[in-house]
């Protein structure tokens, strides 16, 4: 038994009494923390991590991103989503091989260990053959990432004569292999089902895909936007019908109904929202406000490696930006008339308006308890109580960009990158120490990335690309 103390810290619990403690500690066993507060004794035989200057938060989680792009990371940037589907999807995947998907979940999951994220939900659609699925696990637990691997299927468009992905239902015996070897909720990989849901396929393929989850006894998630899509009236069709289950998640939906909300949320699933993405692409809100505001929990990632940094340190403050915009925006429609300028609305002794806008703890809930709850792991992860996984981010409070960090909510959500989180554990393992990566192969793991990256492009037929920004 290996016992670890981390004492004299700020710690940020996230625990359902909101608990944030001054000079306090936090003890773990192995794997599990035992002891949370001021006043702890470790015991003898305890590793101690000095905590003064620190900040000590649950470990980050990312509720969604499909990591599996990382070799192609950055040439999405500035595309529209229908040139995202059409490169992505049907350019690289058919050239994608099976040392691209390690090498891609590998880095990647580097990469968000290195920012303080301790778990990803990966939403893996890439995996045209069970060897690219095997190869996608093994780069995450190379990386030594806890990991929801969402198993997906690939979107490429159909030639003359083949059938279109959206009319074929979830491969269910590749399901069933990977569920023999990968719990639901337990260990250091769960499995998880993308499928196509109301948005990409019909009644009857969703009927098929969401028993498949039943059978399975795992969660379900599916992209969606709320217009009209395959299945008419989306999720109310499919609840009408007992199609959908209780344990699913919808990314996305920017353009959902208030009652499909609603529905959703009283039926026990989730919504994840990526806010950067969604309104690279749109204009409507990101499901943030309006998931509260139906009662639910807001769940928040990323998205696609192609356009996105898969940083949800960035993804926080993103989230909480643009939530705030558009509710400013829906309120000054309701007001309906130009209110002055605050600068002149202002005077000794008037009394301050009490804020109409999230603050900085709920995006940090969002992106640990709330991930953790929108894919049934909040027994196990998101917050800092006894019993609970060892995930565990430290963060330097002290670093020049975050100094006096008297507010450390703030200090963590407004203002920290991944230059100020120095130490990680990820299951009670250190990842992250003395502001480095544990893992001495890294640098050798983004070269082999890059060399794969280059043979994408060339395979492809877009080599181009990689000189473009050239003269």
């Amino acid at each position: 038994m290996t016992k670890t103390f981390i004492r004299n810290a700020t710690v940020i619990t996230m625990d359902d009494k909101d608990r944030i403690l001054k000079n306090a500690g936090v003890l773990f066993e192995d794997d599990v923390i035992v002891a949370v507060g001021p006043d702890i004794d470790p015991g003898p035989d305890c590793d101690i991590i000095d905590g003064t200057d620190r900040i000590v938060i649950p470990g980050l989680i990312n509720g969604h991103i499909h990591m599996w792009q990382t070799a192609v990371r950055g040439f999405g940037v500035d595309w529209t989503g229908i040139e995202h589907h059409l490169h992505m999807q049907t350019e690289w995947v058919p050239v994608y091989q099976p040392e691209d998907m390690f090498q891609s979940e590998y880095v990647g999951g580097l990469s968000l260990l290195n920012g303080g994220v301790t778990t990803v939900f990966e939403w893996c659609h890439g995996n045209r053959t069970p060897e690219h699925s095997d190869a996608a696990i093994a780069g995450l637990e190379r990386a030594g990432i806890r990991s929801l691997f969402i198993h997906g299927t690939v979107k490429t468009l159909p030639r003359e004569g083949e059938v279109h992905f959206s009319q074929i239902p979830h491969p269910a015996e590749e399901a069933r292999r990977l569920r023999r070897l990968y719990s639901a909720d337990g260990g250091m990989m769960s499995l998880a089902l993308g499928i196509l849901g109301p948005d990409y396929s019909p009644v009857e393929v969703c009927e098929k895909d969401f028993a498949l989850a039943a059978e399975l006894d795992v969660w379900s998630s599916a992209h969606y936007s709320g217009r009209k899509g395959k299945v008419d009236r989306g999720y109310f069709t499919l609840a009408e019908k007992g199609i959908l289950a209780d344990k699913h998640n919808a990314v996305h939906g920017n353009a959902m109904s208030d009652d499909e909300i609603r529905l959703l949320i009283e039926q026990g699933n989730t919504i994840t929202a990526t806010p950067t993405t969604e309104v690279s692409g749109g204009s409507k809100a990101p499901l943030v406000s309006r998931v509260i505001d139906a009662g639910g929990m807001p769940a928040i990632g990323n998205d696609s490696e192609t356009a996105t940094a898969g940083s949800m340190l960035s993804a926080m403050r993103e989230s909480l930006a643009i939530d705030r915009l558009f509710r400013n925006i829906k309120r000054d429609a309701v007001a309906k008339s130009e209110a002055p300028a605050a600068t002149n609305a202002v005077y000794r002794g008037m009394p301050v308006p009490a804020r109409k806008v999230h603050g900085t703890y709920e995006a940090l809930k969002w992106a640990t308890i709330g991930n953790a709850r929108s894919m049934g792991l909040g027994h196990r992860i998101g917050s800092l109580e006894p019993g609970k996984q060892a995930d565990i981010t430290i963060i330097r409070a002290n670093d020049i960009n975050l100094v006096p960090s008297i507010d450390p909510v703030d200090a963590v959500v407004a203002y920290a990158d991944s230059s100020n989180v120095e130490t990680v554990f990820v299951n009670g393992v250190a990842k992250k120490t003395g502001g480095v990566l544990t893992d001495a192969s890294a640098p050798t793991a983004a070269a082999a990335l890059r060399e794969r990256t280059l043979r994408i492009l060339e395979e492809s037929g877009r080599a181009a690309l990689a000189e473009e920004r050239f003269a």
